[in-house]
């Protein structure tokens, strides 16, 4: 199979039939962040799957119907939450997390790791997938770190991912009023 070239693979969700405008519909504002997320996999993989995956948001809506050009791929659904504060820069915590929360969930999708609700996955297989999905999330984020090369871009570590869950756990549960 060939190859896509990188200019074409990475054109922005704007451009009207590119790859990102057929896979991003997280509303204006938060698409950019899905893109740059997804400039951590690597080109080939990002290649490999660029079909397949559909990220979506409810940041400009109250709900939505999954269209019909969705349902064959791998729709990644992404909570308001977790996108990263306005004007932060790719090394702020909140935009890190959010990479790996990409990362990790395009993991199962080229996975193709099942549900444990749907597909009754005991315990034991629900944490062997998720153990699969970290490792991939956390390789793909350090070689990208690793390639750009940036003082100011450093490697991901189980601690910080684990104390960003901490506080969004918290924040949801305001968002719930304590429940």
């Amino acid at each position: 199979m060939e190859m896509t070239e990188p200019d074409k693979l990475y054109e922005s969700w704007m451009a009207e039939g590119s790859y990102f405008n057929r896979m991003i519909d997280c509303g204006s504002s938060r698409n950019r962040w899905v893109e740059i997320a997804l400039s951590y996999l690597p080109v080939e993989l990002l290649d490999e799957h660029k079909e397949n995956l559909v990220f979506i948001a409810l940041t400009e809506c109250d709900a939505c119907r999954l269209a019909s050009q969705y349902r064959e791929r791998e729709v990644i659904i992404l909570s308001d939450h977790v996108f990263p504060l306005a004007g932060v820069s790719e090394d702020h915590s909140t935009a890190r997390y959010f990479f790996f929360v990409i990362l990790h969930e395009v993991a199962h999708a080229i996975k193709r790791h099942k549900s444990p609700r749907f597909d009754c996955l005991s315990k034991e297989e629900d944490e062997a997938q998720e153990r699969e999905a970290d490792e991939l999330a956390y390789s793909w984020f350090n070689q990208h770190i690793e390639q750009e090369n940036n003082e100011f871009l450093l490697p991901l570590y189980t601690s910080e991912i684990r104390e960003a869950q901490d506080r969004n756990q918290t924040l949801m549960r305001e968002k719930l009023g304590g429940v």
